[in-house]
């Protein structure tokens, strides 16, 4: 397909959950593709055409069966995946199921000829208010989604053109589940959340403290659009496009929110959740005392470990 004066059109896909779709932020009528980090990435970079496929609660799982193929169909440019969240909230969470999901995902777009930006997943705040053994627990998945991220990654920059690279196979209770890399001309750029949405300081999160606010959805795309400028001068950002962001809420309105969405929502959750994050605080204090090396997705899966560092225990 081709843009204007005959070139060929820039088209910017985002698959991922609530964090893509927007959840979090707040946009007025300069916002020309809607709300969330990747609309905003798409404003600053001048796309000729966004599509969000991103949906609310999707897990990786949501993302390589359904919004992949809705994704390649588009022939993109660039697309962007952020996932995790939702899996690291399940009782059935393993690390090796998102490994697959995304070595699936970046091996097509890659080799569609595809850019990718992989986004690795920020702690999640709300459960740095729980106790000691909850957060750890909740470092702990966070930790290991984000080694995923960074193997796919590693994996794709590694391969060269025309070569295939076979990710990990996986079995669901739904069936086998392949995974494969064919790498083709398309690179993969990953962007670490924190980083890039911390000199938004104490705006950077929305009242629920699990998404970004229109402050930190704006960070993250500034921060998206640099790297990728890193990558290829073609991906030059104009930081003058970047939608106005919205004063943030007061405290009244944060205590409304939590008394009328936050508790019900945990409310909710807490029937899937619960169960299996006791299994989890019983085997990371199982696994404190008998860990055994292994892959990196492997270890963090079965051990607690961070890649870079044991996780603290305060």
């Amino acid at each position: 397909m081709t843009g204007p004066a005959g070139r060929e059109s820039f088209r910017l896909v985002a698959l991922g959950d609530s964090i893509t779709v927007g959840v979090g932020d707040t946009v007025g009528p300069d916002a020309v593709h809607g709300p969330g980090w990747a609309a905003h990435l798409a404003a600053v970079l001048g796309v000729d055409e966004f599509t969000n496929l991103a949906t609310n609660g999707a897990r990786s799982r949501d993302v390589a069966d359904t919004q992949l193929d809705a994704a390649l169909a588009l022939r993109p440019r660039l697309a962007t995946v952020l996932v995790g969240g939702n899996d690291v909230l399940r009782s059935d969470f393993d690390a090796r199921f998102t490994l697959a999901d995304l070595h699936r995902c970046v091996g097509e777009l890659c080799r569609a000829g595809t850019d990718v930006v992989l986004v690795r997943l920020p702690v999640i705040g709300l459960f740095e208010l729980a106790p000691r053994l909850v957060r750890r627990v909740m470092r702990r998945r966070v930790a290991a989604v984000n080694a995923a991220v960074d193997e796919v990654a590693g994996a794709s920059t590694s391969s060269s053109v025309g070569r295939t690279e076979t990710g990990p196979s996986t079995d669901r209770s739904q069936g086998n589940r392949p995974s494969s890399i064919h790498p083709g001309p398309g690179r993969v750029v990953v962007v670490d959340a924190v980083g890039a949405i911390a000199p938004a300081g104490k705006k950077a999160w929305h009242v629920d403290r699990v998404h970004p606010s229109p402050a930190g959805h704006r960070r993250l795309a500034l921060g998206v659009a640099g790297e990728l400028a890193g990558l290829d001068p073609a991906y030059a950002p104009d930081a003058a496009r970047l939608p106005d962001a919205p004063d943030p809420p007061s405290a009244r309105q944060r205590l409304v929110w939590l008394v009328r969405a936050g508790l019900p929502w945990c409310v909710r959750r807490g029937r899937d959740f619960v169960p299996g994050l006791l299994r989890s605080v019983v085997q990371d204090l199982r696994a404190e005392r008998a860990f055994t090396p292994g892959g990196m997705v492997t270890s963090l899966a079965d051990s607690g470990l961070d890649p870079r560092r044991r996780i603290g225990r305060g």
